[in-house]
């Protein structure tokens, strides 16, 4: 940025940064910030969920008859596995989060060169503010998606089952940490729509060295120019990297979590359609937008930014649509070379990349172990058993 001026949070983020800096997943300051207050009110925030999910853990464990349904081996533990995984993935991420300063510190004076080198190349005054404005939106967009939805989607379900002491009380003490775990994942997906964000800016200040707006610049400044921009690639390749690093195995944790809470979802549903007395079929079938909605998002959001990061390559080769010296020539070919053997991704700890033909491959595998546990639940299960032992209807 500019001599004398702060990067303040509010300027590229919006007013969202603060909420993650509270929920103990972001505890290195951005440039500019004071946070003493704040820092009094994370620990007393991250104090109270955490004490509130070992409590919970605990008591499902110690009197599992209370929260999970009994009625069989298989169904309890697919009753168990799926709330007690709700319950350690905002945890696990809390500690990466304390675990990975370091990485996180680095990541903030990443945004801050990367911001202070766009604007000082920009070829329209102010172009790094009218992005910062987009990127505020975007990110306010796909926090309403990504958090909201799937919140009102499930308290609208806990409205519905009040009746169901057993599920009621299961939802009512999972739901909370469900939002946890979206806003852990939403602070993920605000790195994502930065990179997305600068890639773009990256791309359009690319355009504008190729269009007739630029014929004016002298081949010299074109090829310093091209230099930097070059620098300003790099620094976002290696941005990408670290925060493939820093969230990888928190989006294994959540990614597993969902694999396994739609596995179990979509038995429901298909139970609700084999099986007779089952009171609560269209709950049945909720159950189910929250994890895919996540699914999309997180992937289609990882894709956007990877297309985005892939059209570089071709917005690089337009600029040589004019005559230019052979040095600068050769720089745009070592330039165009990295770019094509050095792709960008995000990687869930180095076991998969986030793309939409990985999300493919889940789904091919959700429905295949689907399949399985249909075929190893016991053919006498019904729902009226279910509902008579709970004493849900009368016997």
């Amino acid at each position: 940025m500019m001599a004398g001026r702060d990067v303040h949070y509010d300027r590229r983020f919006g007013s969202v940064y603060p909420l993650f800096q509270l929920l103990g997943y972001a505890l290195v300051p951005l440039h500019g910030q004071a946070l003493t207050s704040l820092y009094t009110l994370t620990a007393v925030f991250v104090s109270l969920y955490i004490t509130s999910e070992v409590l919970v853990m605990a008591y499902s464990l110690i009197k599992p008859e209370t929260v999970f349904f009994l009625s069989d081996a298989t169904g309890t533990f697919a009753d168990a596995i799926q709330f007690e995984i709700a319950l350690a993935v905002p945890l696990v991420s809390f500690l990466l989060s304390f675990g990975k300063r370091s990485l996180q510190r680095r990541i903030a004076l990443l945004m801050d060169r990367i911001d202070k080198l766009l604007e000082a190349n920009e070829s329209d005054p102010g172009g790094l503010e009218r992005f910062n404005h987009q990127l505020t939106g975007d990110i306010l967009t796909f926090m309403l998606v990504y958090n909201v939805i799937p919140a009102v989607n499930e308290f609208f379900i806990i409205s519905r089952i009040s009746a169901n002491l057993v599920w009621f009380r299961n939802w009512l003490l999972k739901v909370w940490f469900l939002i946890l775990i979206r806003l852990g994942d939403s602070f993920f997906l605000l790195h994502v729509q930065y990179l997305q964000n600068r890639y773009r800016f990256l791309n359009y200040e690319l355009q504008q060295m190729a269009s007739g707006q630029a014929r004016v610049l002298s081949p010299e400044t074109i090829h310093e120019r091209l230099v930097q921009l070059k620098e300003i690639q790099n620094l976002l390749k290696d941005l990408t990297g670290d925060v493939s690093d820093r969230f990888g195995w928190q989006l294994f944790g959540v990614i597993t979590m969902l694999f396994i809470c739609t596995t179990i979802d979509g038995y429901w549903m298909y139970a609700s359609l084999y099986h007779d007395g089952n009171l609560y079929k269209v709950e049945s079938f909720l159950c189910g937008i929250s994890p895919v909605l996540m699914f999309f998002v997180l992937f289609n959001k990882c894709q956007r930014c990877v297309d985005e990061a892939e059209l570089t390559f071709y917005h690089l080769h337009s600029v040589l649509n004019r005559a230019l010296p052979f040095e600068t020539i050769q720089l745009i070919e070592s330039f165009s070379k990295q770019l094509h053997n050095e792709k960008m991704n995000f990687s869930a700890a180095n076991f998969f990349d986030l793309r939409l033909s990985a999300l493919t491959t889940i789904f091919a595998s959700i429905t295949t172990y689907l399949v399985i546990y249909i075929n190893f639940i016991p053919k006498t299960d019904t729902f009226q058993d279910y509902n008579k032992e709970h004493n849900l209807v009368d016997a």
